[in-house]
């Protein structure tokens, strides 16, 4: 029997999906000198850019995911993320830090647009799983972020605290996107 031109199309997406996720786009640039070079400006935008490529990545999930479960988590990674946004603008304008984009910041723009373009070709349950594997690749990415990047080079105190306290959410993230994907593992 012969494969169909969309199950070839959705195989494909997923290999695309897979080396998507392993280029470490997102993590502490291999550069140190970008690294220590992170101005609160940098900071801000390279935040602004990880909750904006969350945002968009859940957008996608309504029309595309069967999974209920998928569905909560896509629903929570909009809120927390909207909120998230919400206070490091806050931040940013009481503090008078104008976010400032750096090669990390605008390396995540790129990466996040390659996998919606992914994802977009995908629905049901090779959605799911490819969704989820972005979401834990992502959420590992940001965390290395924030501990080899971040955190050392925020220089502003209110900064600081933020992405310090962004640390016990985006492990959260991460360990309710890697439960899920042992969950969909076990449904195949």
């Amino acid at each position: 029997m012969r494969p169909s031109v969309r199950s070839l199309r959705c195989l494909a997406a997923l290999v695309l999906v897979a080396s998507l996720a392993c280029h470490r786009i997102g993590s502490a640039p291999a550069d140190p000198a970008v690294r220590s070079g992170m101005s609160d400006g940098n900071i801000v935008a390279v935040i602004l850019a990880s909750d904006n490529t969350d945002l968009s990545y859940a957008r996608l999930v309504p029309p595309r995911a069967r999974s209920a479960d998928v569905k909560s988590f896509a629903q929570r990674m909009t809120t927390d993320h909207t909120i998230l946004n919400a206070k490091i603008n806050d931040i940013a304008q009481r503090q008078g830090i104008n976010p400032e984009n750096n090669a990390v910041s605008l390396d995540m723009v790129d990466h996040s647009a390659n996998v919606r373009d992914v994802l977009r070709e995908l629905d049901g349950a090779r959605f799911d799983s490819a969704y989820v594997a972005s979401e834990v690749q992502y959420h590992s990415n940001f965390l290395a972020m924030i501990n080899t990047a971040l955190l050392p080079n925020a220089r502003n105190a209110e900064l600081r605290e933020f992405v310090n306290l962004l640390k016990p959410a985006v492990s959260a993230h991460l360990a309710h996107a890697e439960q899920m994907r042992a969950a969909l593992a076990t449904k195949k």
